[in-house]
């Protein structure tokens, strides 16, 4: 199910970005940027299989929102200094990649949707972007 997904993911994005699991992790799913051995900056997402459902649809959504954060350039070496304003624009741009992603691989909307109304302590706006 996520080689499928990732698979897809290059297709749409013509990147590759590193995935890793993290059981420690206690978010879903978390975008970031390290060095390699040769010094360069590579895009890693990290994702806790333990808390996202068995759904390909969900998990879909979950590696689409991280993959945006990479595409459209959010990655920040010292994100501390955002601002909430900031961070929300970002959180809300990522959710419209994996939208767009998600539909145009024909991913169930209605599942992404109980997920996100479940998890994301009713932030209403997620769930109106995947109806844009």
């Amino acid at each position: 199910m996520i080689v499928n997904i990732i698979n897809k993911l290059f297709e749409h994005s013509n990147h590759h970005i590193e995935l890793r699991y993290d059981k420690n992790l206690h978010i879903p799913g978390f975008s970031f940027v390290e060095k390699n051995i040769y010094g360069q900056f590579i895009p890693v997402i990290a994702i806790n299989l333990d808390l996202i459902p068995n759904n390909e649809s969900i998990m879909a959504h979950i590696l689409s929102h991280e993959w945006g954060h990479h595409i459209l350039n959010h990655i920040k070496l010292n994100p501390i200094k955002e601002t909430q304003e900031e961070i929300r624009k970002k959180e809300t741009e990522a959710d419209k990649y994996a939208v767009s992603f998600c539909k145009k691989y024909k991913y169930n909307i209605d599942d992404i949707e109980r997920f996100i109304t479940h998890h994301s302590c009713g932030e209403l706006d997620r769930v109106k972007i995947l109806h844009e």
